[in-house]
C-alpha cells in the first residue's frame, strides 16, 4: 500500500506538470535526425513484435529451455 501511495505522488505529479503547469517562453522540442531513425524504428520493432509475438515467444523458450 505504500508503494502504491509513492507511485500515485510521482505520477500524478508527473501528470500535473504536464497538463497543468504553466511555461514561461514554449519552445518546440525538434529530434535530430539519428533521433528519428531510433524512434521510426522503436515503432516498427512495437508494430512488428505485436502483430506476430510467436517469434519472440519462440526466441525466449529457447534462450530459457523452456521449450
Amino acid at each position: 500500500m505504500v508503494f502504491a501511495v509513492i507511485g500515485a505522488f510521482y505520477y500524478l505529479r508527473v501528470l500535473k506538470a504536464v497538463y497543468f503547469d504553466r511555461v514561461d517562453s514554449p519552445q518546440p522540442v525538434e529530434a535530430t535526425s539519428g533521433q528519428q531513425v531510433l524512434m521510426w524504428a522503436n515503432g516498427g520493432a512495437v508494430l512488428l513484435l505485436g502483430l506476430f509475438p510467436d517469434t519472440l515467444i519462440a526466441t525466449c523458450r529457447a534462450v530459457f529451455g523452456l521449450g
